[in-house]
């Protein structure tokens, strides 16, 4: 009986490390917080852009290679729109859809980053990131030192629910 429940603990185990590296608080720390980049985040972001324009390959920071699915990129008029599917995770409790990223085909001061959650999941995320955005987007202006009008917040947009930040300068 010992030996079966042993089993039966370390298979549990094993199916419970997936779920636990489904959250992706860890990645996106800073993300709603003025838009601070944790390195790991930066990495993927800019790892997504090399691959996008064909000068490299995605980085999945370690922990979430089972999160992440493989990468589309599409030309958008004069942009490149990045989707990072995600598979079973989430960010501070709300499901997680996809990460959205635009850039330029050439390399330039243009990125917009969002994460995007599923169209079903509009009011807990509202309840989650609403207020987070609008202080954010308080912290970010008071940063911009640049006056570029960098933009960070919680919106919906044709029913589907993002958290968004865009540092094009």
């Amino acid at each position: 009986m010992t030996g079966r429940l042993s089993m039966l603990a370390l298979a549990f185990g094993l199916m419970a490390s997936p779920a636990c590296a489904a959250s992706l608080d860890a990645l996106l720390e800073g993300f709603d917080d003025a838009c601070d980049y944790g390195d790991g985040l930066a990495t993927l972001l800019q790892s997504s852009y090399a691959f996008a324009r064909k000068e490299g390959d995605i980085i999945i920071p370690a922990g979430y290679e089972t999160v992440f699915g493989p990468p589309t990129v599409a030309p958008v008029d004069e942009y490149l729109h990045i989707t990072l599917p995600v598979s079973g995770g989430t960010w501070r409790g709300v499901p997680v859809q996809e990460i959205e990223v635009f850039i330029t085909t050439l390399e330039s001061g243009f990125s917009s980053h969002a994460v995007i959650f599923p169209a079903g999941a509009v009011k807990q995320a509202e309840e989650t990131f609403k207020a987070r955005g609008e202080a954010a987007q308080t912290k970010l202006t008071a940063q911009d030192e640049s006056g570029l009008g960098w933009q960070t917040g919680f919106s919906v947009i044709d029913g589907v629910p993002r958290y968004m930040c865009d540092l094009s300068t």
